[in-house]
Formats: structure tokens, sequence, C-alpha cells
């Protein structure tokens, strides 16, 4: 065991996490890299691709996700400034000016008068000293912290058995701060220096609490209702904005305190499906899949086909979405002969069936007479209960997508004919 001396602020965020990430998915940085032709900073990069979703990137700062990252660029009298806007922190935009070599920090006021961001340097400050501030409030908002200065100093770098010698302030005008690690006592030494950058004025010491306690403390106030309560505020609530990432991390709080509680396993088959639904959208699909399987299990031994018809019907829906038709289509007709067999004056659910298979296939350009086909069949059911307030909106929706399929088809005709 060792000091790590002068850590990067990556490799500091890499040690407080326990090297647990979740962050943005690599697809969305290819996207904007093909769309926007956006090429983020390395640094950047590796920060939103591993921590984007923890604690570090909800505080006083806050960096985008690559869909809201822009590039300005502002005329000077001699040219241009490129500003990259990366995020906010206090009310201002942060922006990085991407022609500098240590890839200086620009602040963005709104000039609420006028309508317009006043963009203005900062005293020195980086995207490496950026980084080093969020990782410094974390580490102090989430640990007990031992401050030392003057003669106590070089006493408790021997303890930790840190030379002095070896402990450099970054670059920077305004960031002259070390960050150490002891590797044996688990514990981070936070430098901080004078003005000058000459001398360290403080010491910080910082036990590292793990992952798993810092999670545990950060829902230790908050009852289990209040927690399902945060989670359908998120997950249904704020639906087409739903921050997957916090859902899933409440979510999983939930299922543990169920179980501490004694829960049966049907009612934790229902969060199962819930945490599978959040990994599917974090694209996380592996662990989507391990999600649902043990829901699944758990719903299969328990003998109850109502809740069996709803499970097909959501795996159906998760498969669709992931791209296998095949295993789409067996989910879909196992929860239809279930339903037929059990509730079939059931005219909605059986009726969403059909539609739901017809519209999969028109999607992925299937023949268009068995689109038809399967939207008669979808009109057929939801014609039986007509004055149903989702019978009447779906029996629009189907008539709409067997318009679409007979448009697809005659011009399949038309061009088969050239």
């Amino acid at each position: 065991m060792a000091v790590l001396y002068n850590l990067e602020p990556l490799k500091a965020i890499e040690l407080l996490y326990d090297g647990e990430h979740n962050g943005v998915w690599n697809g969305d940085f290819i996207k904007n890299e093909k769309k926007n032709r956006l090429e983020l900073p390395s640094d950047l990069r590796e920060f939103l691709e591993k921590y984007a979703y923890l604690d570090m990137n909800k505080g006083q700062i806050t960096l985008f996700h690559p869909d809201n990252i822009r590039m300005l660029n502002l005329p000077i009298e001699d040219g241009e400034v490129h500003i990259l806007v990366i995020g906010k922190a206090d009310g201002l935009l942060i922006g990085i000016d991407i022609d500098t070599d240590d890839l200086d920090i620009a602040f963005g006021e709104i000039d609420d008068e006028n309508q317009r961001i006043n963009w203005g340097p900062t005293d020195g400050i980086t995207l490496d000293g950026l980084m080093r501030v969020m990782f410094v409030s974390t580490l102090f908002k989430s640990s007990d912290k031992f401050l030392f200065q003057g003669a106590e100093i070089d006493a408790v770098l021997k303890k930790h058995g840190a030379e002095r010698s070896l402990i450099t302030p970054s670059g920077g005008s305004t960031q002259h701060t070390s960050i150490c690690f002891d590797e044996e006592n688990g514990a981070f030494i936070v430098a901080e220096y004078d003005e000058r950058g000459e001398n360290i004025a403080f010491l910080h010491v910082v036990p590292r609490k793990t992952f798993e306690q810092r999670k545990a403390e950060r829902f230790a106030s908050v009852s289990l209702d209040e927690l399902k309560s945060l989670f359908e505020t998120e997950f249904y609530g704020n639906a087409l904005h739903c921050d997957f990432a916090h859902a899933l991390e409440i979510e999983l709080e939930i299922i543990k305190r169920l179980k501490q509680a004694g829960a049966n396993e049907l009612e934790l088959s229902d969060q199962y499906k819930l945490v599978g639904r959040c990994l599917w959208s974090l694209n996380r699909l592996d662990e989507a899949d391990e999600w649902y399987d043990k829901a699944g299990g758990i719903i299969k031994e328990s003998g109850d086909l109502d809740r069996l018809a709803k499970f097909y019907g959501t795996m159906a829906s998760f498969y669709a979405g992931t791209g296998r038709r095949e295993k789409s289509d067996e989910m879909s007709e196992a929860e239809l002969a279930l339903r037929l067999e059990r509730t079939p004056d059931n005219a909605y659910d059986i009726g969403m069936i059909y539609r739901g298979k017809a519209q999969a296939l028109n999607d992925a350009g299937g023949d268009p007479d068995r689109v038809i086909e399967l939207c008669n069949l979808a009109l057929e059911q939801f014609q039986k209960d007509p004055h149903d307030s989702g019978c009447k909106y779906e029996i629009a929706r189907a008539q709409q997508l067997r318009g679409e399929a007979r448009r697809r088809k005659k011009e399949l005709s038309k061009n088969s004919g050239l």
C-alpha cells in the first residue's frame, strides 16, 4: 500500500465511487458527433460517460447531457471565440474556450433586459479545475472531514506516510490544491495551498466511505411510503422526461426495504419489472433481462394467470423495443392465448394485443396485408365496446394504422409494376 500523489480529477472520482459508473450511453455521444458535429474533449466525455447520473453531477455544478451541449461562435475584433456550453453553476452557464490548450472555463450570464448571454473569462479556471471543485465538494459533503493547519500538517502527513515534497499544487491561478490518497488507511488527503501556490495552508483528511454507505445514507431519513411517492413522481409523473437513473436508484432502495419488511414474492415481482423497465431505458439490456427473468420466474410459479398475461404483454413490448422480433411475437401469442381462454370478453386488452402486433410489423416494414388483417382483428374487438373511452380512442388509431398499411400496399404495387 502506498500514497497516490497529485491525482487527476477523474482518477480521484473513480476512487471515491469505488469504480461504480452510471453515465451517458455511448450511443448518445456517437449520435451527437454525427448529427451536431459535436466532439467533446476527452476528459469531459469520460466524466459524462461514467458519472453523469451520480450525485457529483447533481450539485452546485451540473454538466449537461450531450444532447444539450452546444457550440457558440462568438465574434471578436480579430476573429471568433469558440465556446462549448457544457453546464450550469449558480444560475450561470459554463462554457469551455476550446481554442485554449488547458480548456479554459468561461461563465455566461443571462442579460434579462436584452435577452442575451454575456460571456466572460474566469481567473484561470480550466476544465480540470472545474472537475476538481466538483470532486472536492462531493467528497466534503459525503464524508467526515478533518482539517489541519500550521505545525499539525507535517505530523499528519507523517502519520499517513506521505512525503510533503512529493505533494504539488495543480496548475491554474485559482486551483492551488492537490488530491492524494492513502491506500492503506483508505483516506483522501487534500492539500489546499496559499494564494501564491507555494505553501500548504490547510490539509483536509477525509476517510472514504464506500459507495454503498453513501447510498444508504442518502435515503436514511426517507420512509418507504415516501420512497414510493418519489418513484411515482419521477417514473409516472415525469414520464416524458424521466430520469431513469434516479428512478432506478429509488426503486432498488424500495426493494431493499420491502425485503427487510418481509414482503411476499409476488409483490417483489412487480418491483423487479420496474427495475427492468428503468434498465431498459438506460440501455443496460443484459441487466434488464436478468430482472425481467427474475420477475417472470416468480409469476409463473405463483400460478396467477392474470398476472402472467400482463407479464407476457410487458415482455412483448420489451423485446419489440430492443429489436428482438421473434421473442416479441412469441410473448404476444402467449398473452393472447391466455386472455382468449380466461377473459374472452375483455375487448380492450385483446384488441390492444392485435393492434400492438400490427404497429410493430408496420414499423418494421412488414407485409401490409398482414398489418391490415391484424388491424381488422383489433377493430373487431374494440367495436364490441365502442362506448368505452379506451376502445373509442383505439378504434381511431387502428383505423389510421390500417390506412397507412393500405397506402403502403398501393405504393408497393405501383413500384413493382415499373
